[in-house]
């Protein structure tokens, strides 16, 4: 199999199979080829640690933000680059030159005589999955975005401890590979970059020999909705977003040319604050010959705006008749999921009584950046739509409804603001917790719709 490296990409396959090379930090756009030398570099360094020392036994671990992204961008390519160089896989019948597993309880790469596990590290809990013995190699991917969640910066910094008991090893190994997360004052580039002494290697689209023309540049660039990401993501520039958030939402003035297979309801429950029942349609254009998402009418209950006082009894009576309302209107389409804000436990408990069939979000850190820069890339991709209706504020017994004046869904998407000071403080992009509602309750509906492949991954 012939491999074309450019030289930045040989660079850090050089320095990842070198002796005394015990930390690289590795800053990287967004498809610059950064991954795929590390991917390729990784058994070549467990063979050059082998015939170092043949005797002995090394574990190592590589480290990401999801099993998900984990196994796509890494495992996978490397098991594939393995065969395609001629190592046979163990099967339980046959030992090869390589172990590879991924189940429930274990995911790891065995290759001469290190094995090396794979570890998310998506929330608090997870560290404890990284402890126990000592490791030679650590290989930390999407580090800075670990680093971006307050709860795990802790538990990120004591990753090091780990190879404490191969201090003075030749092929002791620390290795971070991350884009750019956010402003200058962003916890990961204050703490590992600024005045740090060890290996830095910055990669940019043009470091990656796939990408040998100006037309394919200029898509990668252009896979990004805001001129902030792709500063950060393609230019490698630690700055912070500011303005308003959805420079682009498409509206629908009607359903005429789309036909709705299913429908998912993301709820945001407030006792003060608004309720908000937010209806998606995974739904498909008949002109375009192409699927997408669409925003149904939604329901918004805001008890400042109406002078009431409502009870969790009330509102899940209203989630009751919204779901009979939205099955008589698109007849009788499946309304399969109904995702609510996983900190509404009172909410929670009363749709549990009431038999209404619900899901708990997944409010995982770091999931309301990563929802809406979804959302962005939706809406800029011409996926993601909204069918511009005035929202219901109560619905009666007979399924009439009351209505608001505007559609307070599509004016919160329309006015969702950067929160410039926050983001400049803290060096993470932040929003504005002003009018957010129906996009926390869109936020919880695609998470659970990606987790289930209803939703494609951008």
């Amino acid at each position: 199999m012939e491999i074309v490296l450019s030289k930045k990409q040989n660079r850090l396959r050089e320095l990842i199979i070198s002796k005394n090379v015990p930390e690289i930090d590795v800053l990287g756009s967004t498809q610059s080829g950064k991954t795929f030398s590390c991917n390729l570099a990784v058994p070549e360094y467990a063979e050059s640690l082998y015939r170092y020392d043949p005797q002995s036994k090394y574990k190592g671990a590589i480290i990401g933000w999801t099993t998900d992204t984990l196994k796509r961008n890494v495992a996978d390519d490397m098991v594939d680059m393995l065969e395609r160089q001629g190592f046979i896989k163990s099967t339980p019948r046959k030992k090869g030159d390589f172990t590879f597993k991924w189940s429930t309880t274990e995911k790891y790469l065995e290759i001469y005589n290190i094995k090396i596990y794979f570890f998310s590290f998506d929330n608090y809990k997870a560290f404890n999955r990284i402890l126990g013995g000592p490791m030679i190699f650590v290989w930390v991917d999407e580090a800075a975005r670990i680093y971006s969640q307050d709860k795990l910066q802790e538990q990120f910094d004591q990753i090091y401890g780990r190879l404490v008991s191969y201090t003075g090893h030749p092929y002791k190994k620390y290795i971070r590979t991350y884009n750019v997360e956010g402003g200058a004052n962003h916890p990961y580039k204050l703490r590992y970059i600024d005045d740090k002494n060890y290996i830095k290697l910055v990669f940019f689209p043009y470091d990656n020999p796939k990408l040998d023309t100006e037309e394919k540049i200029r898509e990668v660039a252009n896979a990004f909705p805001t001129k902030t990401l792709k500063l950060q993501k393609i230019y490698n520039k630690w700055v912070v977003s500011e303005g308003k958030v959805f420079n682009k939402v498409n509206v629908l003035e009607s359903l005429e040319k789309w036909k709705i297979r299913e429908i998912g309801i993301g709820i945001d429950y407030g006792s003060s604050n608004p309720t908000t029942f937010v209806p998606w349609a995974l739904a498909y254009n008949n002109e375009t010959k192409r699927w997408g998402i669409v925003r149904l009418q939604t329901y918004y209950h805001s008890p400042a705006k109406l002078g009431t006082s409502p009870t969790t009894e009330y509102f899940s009576e209203q989630l009751r008749l919204f779901i009979v309302y939205l099955k008589m209107r698109y007849n009788n389409v499946p309304i399969y999921d109904a995702v609510v804000d996983s900190e509404a436990l009172h909410f929670i408990n009363r749709l549990d009584a009431d038999n209404i069939p619900n899901i708990s979000a997944d409010k995982y850190p770091g999931s309301v950046r990563e929802g809406v820069e979804y959302m962005q890339s939706l809406f800029d991709k011409d996926f993601m739509f909204i069918l511009e209706e005035q929202s219901i504020t109560h619905i009666h017994e007979d399924l009439t409804v009351d209505l608001s004046a505007i559609d307070e869904s599509l004016e919160e998407f329309r006015s969702y603001q950067y929160d410039k000071i926050k983001s400049v403080k803290t060096g993470i992009d932040s929003f504005l917790k002003d009018q957010d509602h129906s996009i926390d309750a869109s936020r919880y509906l695609f998470i659970d719709w990606k987790d289930k492949g209803k939703l494609p991954v951008i």
